[in-house]
C-alpha cells in the first residue's frame, strides 16, 4: 500500500500535475475510532529481558569480589569458568554460577565437579583447650588416656565434656569423626567415680548407673570396646547385643552392673518380657542416672521413637529436675542425646518426655558443614556409566592398596554389586541388615584388618562406626537425604586416619540433581548445609502411594484381562 502512493506521487510530480496534488493534500480521512495500543512480539520481549539479564548479571559480577586465582580453586569444575576460589562472593547467586545448574538435562552427562579440601580438619584447629588436664579431668582419667595414645582433646570434646558436667538435659550436635564417644563417657564415669565414692550406690543385680542405646551392633560393640580402655576403674558394662533374652527368661540376669549398652530393640525385649511372664523386673531404675542415646537423629525418627519412649517409661525413671524452685537444676536421670546431625523434628519427638525449655542445645561450630578437609567430587552420569566408572575406580585403589567402602541405599544393590566384581574376578565384602550378626561382624573384622580392602554397604555402617582406616567412599547411589551424605562423608577424614580420604558420589536421577546442586550451592557459599532432615515418615507415606498406584495398575490389568477372557467365552458358547 505504501509502495503504490509512492508511485501514485512520484508520477504526479513528474507530470506536474500540481492541482491534482492539492485535492489529494487536501482531501479529509475520515478515521475509524480505535485504541492506540502498540503490540510488541513474544519473541522481542524475551530478547529485550535476556539482554537486561546480561547487563545486571556483568554489573553484579564486576561488583562481586572475584577470589584469589593465585590459589587452587576451592569448587574446581569442569567447565573451568564455573571455578570458585577463595575469597570469591556471591550477592545474588544465579544458574550461572552454578556448575550443576543445568545437570538435569540428559545432555549434562559427563560433566563433573569437586568440593577440594581447602582447610584443616576443624575437629583440631578448633579446640578450645589443649590438654585434658585443662578440662579438670581426674588426674587418673588423664592417664588412662594418654596410656591409650589420647592426649589432646578434640574440639567436640573440649566443648562437650564441661557442659555434661552440669548433669542437665542435652542434645549435642557434632561434626563426623570428632570424637563424641569419648566426649559423653569422660563426663559419664566421673559421675561414676564419684557416685560410688559417696557410698550412694545401691547393692544389687540388674540395677545399671547408666544405660547407652546405639541403633546398630556395630556401634554398641564399638562403644563397649571404648569403655575397654578404663577397665582398671574397675567399671562393669554390659553389652546386650548377642545375648537371647528369650532362652530360660525366668532365670535370665545381668549381676551387678554399672553401664548397659544395647540396641533399643534387644533392651525393649527385655522389659516387655517380665509383663509378659508375670515375673519382677529384672532392669531395675534404682541406681540410674544416666540414659545416653548415641546417634539420636536415627534413634528419635518414626521407625525409633517409640521404642526409645517406651523403655525410659517402663524403667519408670524420673527425668524432671530434683528442685524446680531452683534455676537450672540437673535432673534426677540426666538425658543426652548426641549425634551429627539433629533433625528439625528432634525436639518434636521429645516432648512425650520433657519440654523444650528443660533441654540444653549444644552444637560444635562445624557441624551439619561440609569437611573442608576432605576433597568430595560429583559425576554427573547415566545409570550405564555407573557399573564402569565404578570398576575403574575399585581397581585403582586395589593398585593403591587404598581401603575403599562403597554405599548404597538398598540390600538388593549389595548383592548384585558383589555379583558384579565376583564376574570381574575382585571378591568383595558387604554389609546389610539382612546378614546375620555373626557374618557382620566377621566382615567388618576383615576390613579393619586389611583382609579385604574394599567393602560394599547400606548405610547400617555409615553412623558411628569408627572407620579411621578407610580412604575412600564412594557413593553408587546418592543418599535420599541430606543427613545421610553428612554421615556417608564422614567416614573418612577421622580423628586417627592417616590421611583425610576423599569422596566420589554418583549423580544420576533428578532428585539427586538437587541434592547436588544443594551440596554446590553451600559450599560456594560457605554455610551450612539445609534440610538437614531424615523425614523417614515421608518417605514411608511416599512408598504407601507407590504401592497403591502399583496396586491399581494391576487391579485395573487383571480386570480388562477378565474382561476379554468372557467375551473369548461369550463368542465361543
Amino acid at each position: 500500500m505504501i509502495v503504490s502512493y509512492r508511485r501514485l506521487f512520484s508520477t504526479l510530480i513528474t507530470n506536474k500535475n500540481y492541482s491534482c496534488l492539492m485535492k489529494i493534500a487536501s482531501y479529509h480521512i475520515n478515521t475509524i475510532d480505535t485504541k492506540n495500543q502498540i503490540t510488541v512480539p513474544h519473541s522481542m520481549i524475551k530478547n529485550i529481558e535476556r539482554q537486561r539479564a546480561k547487563k545486571i548479571y556483568k554489573k553484579e559480577q564486576d561488583q562481586d569480589p572475584p577470589g584469589d586465582r593465585t590459589q587452587p580453586a576451592v569448587v574446581a569444575c569442569k567447565r573451568s569458568e564455573f571455578n570458585h576460589y577463595p575469597g570469591r562472593e556471591y550477592r545474588h547467586m544465579t544458574d550461572k554460577d552454578v556448575a550443576s545448574s543445568a545437570w538435569q538435562h540428559r545432555l549434562s552427562k559427563g560433566d563433573f565437579f569437586t568440593i577440594d579440601h581447602h582447610f584443616k580438619n576443624p575437629s583440631w584447629t578448633q579446640s578450645t583447650v589443649q590438654t585434658f588436664d585443662q578440662l579438670d579431668c581426674k588426674p587418673e582419667l588423664v592417664e588412662i588416656l594418654e596410656k591409650a595414645n589420647i592426649h589432646n582433646p578434640t574440639s567436640t570434646q573440649s566443648r562437650v565434656i564441661p557442659e555434661l558436667r552440669t548433669g542437665r538435659h542435652m542434645i549435642v550436635a557434632a561434626e563426623t569423626g570428632g570424637g563424641k564417644t569419648l566426649a559423653y563417657l569422660v563426663p559419664l564415669i566421673e559421675s561414676l567415680m564419684r557416685w560410688k565414692s559417696g557410698n550412694r550406690s545401691v547393692h544389687m543385680e540388674n540395677a545399671p548407673f547408666a544405660i547407652i542405646l546405639a541403633p546398630t551392633r556395630e556401634l554398641v560393640v564399638q562403644i563397649e570396646n571404648m569403655l575397654q580402655v578404663f577397665n582398671q576403674l574397675n567399671i562393669r558394662t554390659q553389652s546386650l547385643v548377642g545375648i537371647n533374652t528369650d532362652k530360660d527368661p525366668l532365670n535370665f540376669t545381668l549381676g551387678e552392673v554399672d553401664i548397659i549398652i544395647s540396641t533399643p530393640g534387644v533392651l525393649l525385649r527385655l522389659l516387655r518380657q517380665d509383663e509378659h511372664f508375670g515375673i519382677e523386673r529384672r532392669l531395675s531404675g534404682t541406681n540410674l542416672r544416666h540414659v545416653i542415646v548415641d546417634e539420636a537423629d536415627t534413634l528419635l525418627d518414626i521407625t525409633f521413637s517409640p521404642a526409645v519412649v517406651e523403655i525410659i517409661r517402663r524403667l519408670e525413671i524420673d527425668v524432671q529436675p530434683i528442685n524446680d524452685l531452683e534455676h537450672d537444676a540437673p535432673p534426677a536421670v540426666q538425658l543426652v542425646f548426641v549425634s551429627a546431625t539433629i533433625p528439625t523434628a528432634t525436639e518434636e519427638s521429645l516432648k512425650e518426655l520433657i519440654s523444650a525449655n528443660q533441654v540444653n542445645k549444644m552444637l560444635t561450630p562445624s557441624v551439619h558443614r561440609i569437611m573442608p578437609h576432605v576433597p568430595q567430587k560429583f559425576y554427573r552420569i547415566g545409570n550405564q556409566q555407573k557399573l564402569s566408572l565404578l570398576l575403574k575406580l575399585v581397581k585403582y585403589d586395589l593398585e593403591k592398596k587404598h581401603p575403599c567402602l562403597i554405599f548404597c541405599n538398598k540390600t538388593k544393590t549389595v548383592q548384585f554389586l558383589q555379583q558384579f566384581f565376583r564376574n570381574q574376578r575382585i571378591e568383595i565384602l558387604i554389609m546389610h541388615s539382612q546378614m546375620t550378626n555373626t557374618k557382620r561382624a566377621n566382615n567388618l573384622e576383615k576390613f579393619r584388618n586389611g583382609e579385604n580392602t574394599i567393602m560394599c554397604a547400606t548405610d547400617l555402617i555409615s553412623r558411628g562406626v569408627d572407620t579411621y582406616w578407610v580412604e575412600h567412599v564412594i557413593q553408587f547411589e546418592f543418599p535420599h537425604f541430606i543427613s545421610d551424605y553428612i554421615h556417608r562423608t564422614g567416614r573418612v577424614g577421622r580423628i586417627g586416619s592417616k590421611r583425610p580420604g576423599k569422596v566420589t558420589s554418583f549423580v544420576t536421577t533428578p532428585n539427586e540433581v538437587t541434592l547436588a546442586q544443594k551440596i554446590e550451592v553451600t559450599a560456594r557459599m560457605n554455610k551450612k548445609l539445609s534440610g538437614v532432615n531424615n523425614d523417614i515418615k515421608k518417605q514411608l507415606e511416599l512408598h504407601a502411594q507407590q504401592r497403591e498406584q502399583n496396586q491399581e495398575k494391576i487391579d485395573s490389568r487383571r480386570a480388562r484381562e477378565e474382561l476379554c477372557n468372557e467375551v473369548i467365552r461369550s463368542a465361543m458358547s
